[in-house]
């Protein structure tokens, strides 16, 4: 549980110096996707999207497949839903390149959870 509490730690703390750089290398001016016409598009997609996974995860749990798959299209399925909004509703303000260098990077940490956290108890409790 520690392991996972550092993890979650140091990737809160990456993301967030990575999210301020980026702002500043691209000139991204933040935006909520509710300030602007597609506001009622991003609701329902959100809506549809958690309603399909939530139905799917039933059948995940019941057929007792890898999670760690679940998730990993939860969450690229939902990056690439937020990248296309930002694209198309805030276009000008370049934040869609936040959501895709956040998507290129949580995707591999996903992927490679259990290695990660293998080395996290390594480095914290030595050989």
């Amino acid at each position: 549980m520690m392991n996972f509490f550092i993890f979650f730690l140091f990737l809160s703390l990456v993301f967030f110096a990575l999210e301020r750089g980026l702002v500043k290398v691209f000139g991204i001016k933040r935006k909520s996707l509710s300030e602007t016409s597609g506001k009622k598009i991003d609701q329902w997609g959100r809506g549809i999207l958690l309603v399909v996974y939530l139905s799917v995860l039933l059948f995940v749990l019941e057929m007792d497949l890898d999670i760690k798959w679940y998730f990993i299209c939860f969450i690229m399925i939902s990056f690439v839903f937020e990248m296309v909004m930002e694209w198309v509703y805030l276009k000008e303000t370049k934040q869609y390149i936040i959501t895709l260098v956040f998507l290129v990077i949580t995707i591999p940490i996903l992927f490679n959870i259990e290695i990660i956290m293998e080395q996290i108890d390594f480095f914290i409790n030595g050989f």
